[in-house]
């Protein structure tokens, strides 16, 4: 009969045990944080203005999150994917130029003028970043394709929330 795991390990694979606060457990944490906040998003945006168009992208999100846990625990390859189906590059130039992109001032401080979607929206990219940090914390020494694809995704993400922002923000300002 095997030995018992000790409380304080988990798998990292099926062969390697790890101390549950090991950097990618950690990020594992961190994309499972991520999905939960968004499917409590999506339930508080059902009835909201809008709501369904990002309840539906929030649903693409969490299919690329789901991808990516798949990814980090096989160390496969992520397929090439866009976001809000927008490439990289037009995610990059979107969320850097909004004045371009969306007729709104760049850097504009979160404000609850902007509604209870935005905040919704705002949360959520608040803790992409959180969990971009930890894939960073986990990968950053010698990492695999796979680990650099997600890092790279995880970078987009947030990127992708803050456009959202920027979406429901121009839709606001432009609606006084």
């Amino acid at each position: 009969m095997p030995a018992a795991k000790p409380e304080e390990m988990t798998h990292l694979n099926a062969h390697r045990l790890v101390p549950k606060d090991h950097p990618r457990i950690r990020f594992r944490g961190q994309l499972d944080l991520l999905q939960a906040h968004i499917v409590a998003a999506q339930l508080a945006l059902e009835g909201e203005r809008d709501g369904e168009v990002l309840i539906r992208h929030l649903e693409d999100i969490l299919a690329l999150l789901r991808q990516v846990m798949r990814s980090e625990v096989l160390d496969e390859p992520l397929p090439d994917e866009t976001i809000l189906g927008l490439t990289p590059e037009e995610l990059r130039a979107q969320s850097h130029d909004p004045k371009t992109y969306f007729g709104i001032d760049p850097m504009t401080p979160p404000s609850r003028r902007f509604g209870r979607a935005y905040a919704q929206i705002n949360l959520l990219r608040a803790q992409a970043r959180l969990a971009e940090e930890s894939a960073v914390a986990a990968f950053r020494t010698s990492p695999s394709k796979a680990q650099r694809q997600i890092m790279q995704v995880m970078n987009r993400l947030s990127s992708a929330f803050h456009i959202l922002m920027c979406r429901i923000q121009a839709e606001v300002e432009h609606a006084r």
